[in-house]
């Protein structure tokens, strides 16, 4: 179904929202009640759990990082960014893409600025990859197969994702299987086809956050696991091995200019 049959618009004074059909009759103000804490979730800070209408949901309020975000903070101009991520998570769905369910994408207005809202359907019992590796050694291999099979589905589908890296995946056990999700679309966008080169971009993106936050990460892929990973995404034994090379070589850059930047 298209977005517009699956989501309605809401509006009020100073407040807009796009709610699953299903929740639309609870209108925007049960989004913006106070939130119960989400132990381990990653990001900057707020995510937390709802009960509305006997669904669980993760409530996840817009915070923006880097410099913008000392000034900024939760303050935007308008409610899109909020709606393009639910229109791309409903999208991805559509297309097969193992992403979490997209429920409401809400807003309020407070003088010149906007604070947004996304919620999606809790994704019970599940870990981040990194944690989720160390909790279930007996797992390992499985999940970053399937890592790799919902990175193929993602790119095959457009996406394209700025900052994708190991948190953004949610990963938990379904009986002897493992099921991984792709969590946090904000900026992120789909184009008709995705260049290996951008692909490889965000891989080496992932790996950088890896080597980056390594010592404090509960567990990381080995290389054996990085290649199976790699498999799963559809690469033969010689095409994984260079890209490999080349991705190494491409987190070795940045980290490089990292330090530089950092002296």
């Amino acid at each position: 179904m298209s977005f517009t049959e699956d989501f309605v618009e809401l509006r009020a004074a100073g407040a807009v929202g796009w709610i699953r059909r299903d929740l639309a009759p609870s209108g925007l103000d049960p989004f913006w009640a106070a939130l119960e804490p989400l132990p381990g979730a990653k990001g900057r800070g707020g995510v937390g759990r709802l009960q509305l209408g006997g669904v669980d949901l993760v409530v996840r309020p817009y915070r923006r990082g880097g410099a913008l975000g000392r000034w900024l903070n939760d303050r935007y101009p308008g409610p899109a960014r909020a709606r393009r991520e639910l229109e791309l998570l409903h999208a991805l769905r559509a297309e097969g893409v193992p992403v979490v369910v997209p429920v409401a994408a809400v807003a309020r207005r407070k003088h010149a600025f906007w604070r947004l809202r996304l919620a999606t359907e809790d994704f019970t019992a599940a870990r981040p990859l990194p944690a989720f590796l160390a909790a279930e050694p007996a797992f390992r291999r499985g999940t970053v197969e399937a890592v790799g099979t919902l990175l193929r589905l993602a790119f095959g589908a457009g996406l394209v994702h700025p900052d994708l890296h190991p948190d953004n995946l949610l990963c938990r056990r379904q009986g002897e299987k493992v099921r991984v999700v792709l969590v946090d679309l904000d900026r992120a966008r789909r184009r008709a086809k995705v260049p290996a080169a951008v692909q490889e971009a965000m891989l080496a993106r992932m790996q950088r956050y890896l080597v980056r936050h390594g010592p404090r990460l509960a567990a990381v892929p080995s290389r054996t696991e990085t290649m199976r990973c790699l498999r799963a995404l559809g690469l033969d034994r010689p095409a994984r091995h260079d890209a490999w090379r080349r991705i190494a070589r491409r987190v070795q850059r940045a980290l490089g200019r990292r330090r530089w930047l950092a002296r």
